[in-house]
């Protein structure tokens, strides 16, 4: 078995060609970082690799290399593939842009992902890919005057071979609509450079229990950490969604890190001061008022598609209503400053210097024919330093509390701990999909404490408990279970 990589990159585009198609901001650095993992975490050599950028990634040299690596495929070998440049659909086609594409005459010089890709990955019986495009139509058809013809990269394509083959998988850094945003600071793509950390394992969320990462593994880690990356950190003003077209029934595997027993709970740690209070609240599809049965379908199953219309249709009656509520409430109360406010009130986001407070809508993950209304609120200063009650802003109340963990667990001794605690008749236990869960007694408002690898949750019995009365109940929490802790972190 081998493992071949294909990197194509285009910063800037041929000067050549006018009016010439604008810069792509780092993506030559993206590449090179991405370069170096595949040959360093996925032990690609260098005579199977593909590496072109820029002036050599012209649309003669890509189809060429391409077709020449295709040719020394079997059955048993992996591909991995990663782009970054313009892209769009036309002709219900995927294409990818070339330095030399023509920005007058897109179509013919520009290449068919499924030519050049997809159709050589089927030929081949390539059982196994990993598929990364940074890419968005939506600079192209800004800056660049596109003709409305050319549309976002859909994701059809790729569900077709992902649904025959599900050895395969695709990622994508944003949805159709969305623009793929970089960042000075770090001089990298955002999505680009938190795939980067994943797969060097410098980011514990995207690895999963068998410290491996994985086609879910992932997908879940860009899902969630870069729209949380654009808001938190970037403060833009716009909304960035990665996704996956993967099959959440074959778990495959990218990376599988080896583990040092001696390291094995060497600085971890409970992050007390970095909590995170949430609310969930699950609505059918049909129970919303902008759910038409002429236009829309209740889903049959999970998807991409179905997530984006969970997204449209709690937009205007749950998203903007609830931030606008939450900046007229927080303005009057705590004199807010606009200075230090972004309101985001279609991405459902209010964060100021005091807090972040985040609503967003997603097809649940238990009932594919729900929709997860999900509430989070992140304190920026401590509770008390805060300048009034919280409760007279958050009137809603909230169900769990989430702490972050760092550093990895010592998973045998939390189980005898937990058991412990079950025969001493504190509660109740259970290990299931890498979560421990116990179900205290005797403890007021507490429903479940959940431990993954990552996070330590408190889940609350009420679905509207008020900020004051969550964290009493957790202080008597982790005083029961402050024995099973210290196992945990010791």
């Amino acid at each position: 078995m081998k493992k071949f990589g294909i990197i194509i990159a285009i910063e800037e585009y041929s000067d050549a060609v006018l009016p010439q198609l604008s810069n792509i901001e780092f993506a030559i650095n993206d590449a090179n970082s991405i370069k170096k993992a595949f040959s360093e975490q996925l032990y690609i050599e260098d005579d199977n690799m593909i590496f072109l950028t820029n002036a050599n990634a012209h649309k003669a040299s890509i189809e060429q290399e391409v077709e020449n690596i295709f040719k020394r495929f079997t059955s048993n070998d992996e591909c991995y593939f990663y782009y970054a440049g313009h892209g769009f659909n036309t002709n219900s086609q995927n294409r990818i842009t070339c330095w030399d594409t023509d920005n007058s005459n897109l179509e013919e010089t520009s290449l068919s992902l499924n030519e050049i890709l997809l159709a050589p990955l089927k030929k081949s019986e390539c059982k196994k890919s990993f598929i990364f495009i940074d890419s968005s139509a939506e600079e192209l058809k800004s800056k660049n005057k596109m003709k409305a013809a050319a549309s976002n990269l859909v994701e059809t394509e790729y569900s077709e071979l992902v649904r025959k083959s599900p050895g395969h998988s695709f990622f994508l850094s944003c949805y159709p609509g969305e623009k793929s945003f970089a960042s000075a600071q770090t001089k990298h793509g955002i999505w680009a450079m938190h795939l980067i950390n994943a797969m060097n394992g410098k980011d514990d969320s995207a690895i999963d229990r068998d410290n491996a990462i994985t086609s879910i593994s992932l997908n879940k880690y860009l899902s969630t950490k870069i729209p949380q990356y654009i808001t938190k950190t970037m403060f833009i003003n716009d909304r960035q969604s990665p996704y996956g077209v993967i099959d959440d029934a074959a778990v495959s595997p990218l990376i599988k890190f080896e583990s040092d027993d001696d390291e094995q709970n060497k600085n971890v740690e409970i992050q007390f001061n970095q909590y995170v209070l949430s609310r969930e609240q699950h609505i059918p599809y049909k129970n919303f008022e902008g759910f038409n049965k002429s236009r829309h379908k209740i889903p049959k199953d999970h998807s991409s598609f179905a997530s984006k219309l969970a997204t449209e249709l709690a937009q205007d009656e749950y998203l903007k209503v609830e931030i606008e509520k939450l900046f007229d409430n927080a303005r009057k109360t705590l004199r807010l400053k606009n200075s230090n406010t972004v309101k985001d009130p279609e991405g459902g986001s209010l964060h100021t210097e005091f807090f972040r407070y985040n609503i967003s809508a997603e097809q649940s993950e238990d009932d594919f024919t729900e929709i997860t209304i999900r509430r989070e609120l992140e304190l920026r200063v401590p509770l008390a330093n805060f300048p009034m009650p919280i409760d007279e802003i958050f009137t809603e109340g909230f169900d769990t509390i989430t702490f972050p963990i760092k550093g990895a667990l010592d998973v045998d001794s939390l189980e005898d701990a937990l058991y412990e605690l079950e025969d001493d008749d504190h509660g109740t236990f259970e290990h299931k999909d890498n979560v421990f869960s116990f179900f205290p007694k005797n403890i007021k408002g507490i429903a479940k404490v959940e431990i993954s690898k990552n996070t330590l949750k408190i889940k609350f019995s009420s679905s509207q408990a008020s900020v004051a009365e969550i964290l009493d109940y957790t202080q008597q929490t982790l005083g029961v279970m402050a024995a099973t802790l210290k196992n945990l972190i010791s």
